[in-house]
């Protein structure tokens, strides 16, 4: 009888964690940018913001020489992720995308010193020691 007892309590006890998860849940969600919000000058999703990070990186580690276009267009990716910080700053996609930034910007400023063109291997490291300071 004792066991009984005790089973239902537990069992109770679940149903009602159970029932109590969707709306922790639910608040988690709203942190979230949605993929049909846009941000920064270009207005761009969080998955443009991606596809540029992508499109970036694969161009600098094929070799592309071009600094000054990659580096505006990373430009325009810190200023939309600028945005997208300030609407959900506690959106759990930001780090990672923040992490690929850094990485895209280092590959850059190699790319731009091994180029013969050093000036822009500052600013680059600057960055990456900016985003090295936001709390996540």
């Amino acid at each position: 009888m004792h066991n009984f007892r005790v089973t239902k309590i537990a069992a109770l006890a679940v149903m009602f964690l159970a029932c109590l998860a969707p709306a922790a849940h639910a608040a988690g969600m709203r942190d979230l940018a949605p993929a049909d919000e846009y941000f920064g000058q270009l207005k761009m999703s969080v998955l443009g913001i991606r596809n540029e990070l992508s499109a970036l990186e694969r161009r600098a580690t094929s070799g592309d020489r071009n600094v000054a276009a990659m580096s505006g267009k990373l430009a325009f990716v810190d200023d939309a992720m600028r945005d997208w910080r300030a609407h959900y700053p506690r959106d759990n996609w930001l780090p990672r995308y923040q992490a690929q930034r850094a990485r895209v910007a280092a590959l850059i400023a190699y790319d731009a010193s091994s180029a013969g063109a050093p000036r822009f291997a500052p600013a680059a490291s600057a960055a990456i020691q900016i985003l090295g300071t936001i709390r996540h």
